[in-house]
């Protein structure tokens, strides 16, 4: 039974996210040709077609109802996906890190260098005789 249910919501995403949705304005078709085989009653279902999917207007001030019809009116603003499952399942684990401890030396000013003496241009010193 989930296997047929399947079945159909897969149908019925084929037939929404394409143009097969123009199939469902079919009724919409069949009362079209009854209303103009009212008005006319020699005209066949080919004459029908020929006037409402060749020409450009036919004339009969029915825009509104042209409109409803298959495939006169194509929406092609669908977004197409596609998804497979995957055949195995695949667990992903997360990777837990140890902290790093990082031991910097300590530095105290008698250690830190003096920038006046280490410069190319240092102060004029005083001569140790």
């Amino acid at each position: 039974m989930a296997k047929r249910g399947a079945y159909i919501l897969l149908f019925l995403f084929i037939l929404h996210d394409s143009a097969f949705n123009q199939l469902l304005r079919l009724p919409a078709l069949v009362s079209h040709y009854r209303y103009h085989r009212a008005l006319n009653p020699n005209i066949d279902f080919g004459d029908f077609l020929s006037i409402h999917y060749q020409l450009e207007d036919d004339g009969d001030n029915d825009q509104e109802m042209d409109r409803q019809l298959p495939y006169k009116h194509i929406d092609g603003h669908s977004l197409q996906q596609v998804f497979v499952p995957l055949a195995k399942v695949v667990d992903i684990k997360a990777v837990t890190y140890e902290p790093v401890n990082l031991h910097y030396p300590v530095l105290k000013d008698h250690n830190l260098p003096e920038p006046a003496i280490s410069s190319l241009f240092r102060p004029p010193q005083e001569l140790i005789t």
